[in-house]
């Protein structure tokens, strides 16, 4: 797996828990939804004053990306990309 750096706006569905737990479960990206299996790790960083939410999760078709969710803006931005091998 070859990563990419994005950092690409993005469109997300995700839920959203009362006791403030978020869970991303599809997102669009170039035009093309990309539904996730499953989250994995999740981190809180700084950038320029502004806290992002980051998330490590795995689309349907293999892929791990790292998704990113600044709660002020409610700005979601596709940051990396880890594309699985095309199969031959």
């Amino acid at each position: 797996m070859a990563e990419r750096f994005i950092d690409e706006p993005i469109t997300v569905q995700a839920r959203f828990a009362p006791g403030g737990a978020v869970q991303p479960v599809a997102f669009v990206w170039r035009q093309q939804t990309r539904y996730l299996a499953g989250l994995g790790r999740q981190w809180a960083e700084q950038v320029d004053g502004s806290e992002w939410r980051c998330f490590l999760a795995q689309t349907m078709t293999g892929d791990t990306v790292e998704l990113r969710w600044n709660r002020g803006s409610n700005e979601w931005r596709l940051r990396r990309l880890w594309q699985r091998a095309a199969q031959v």
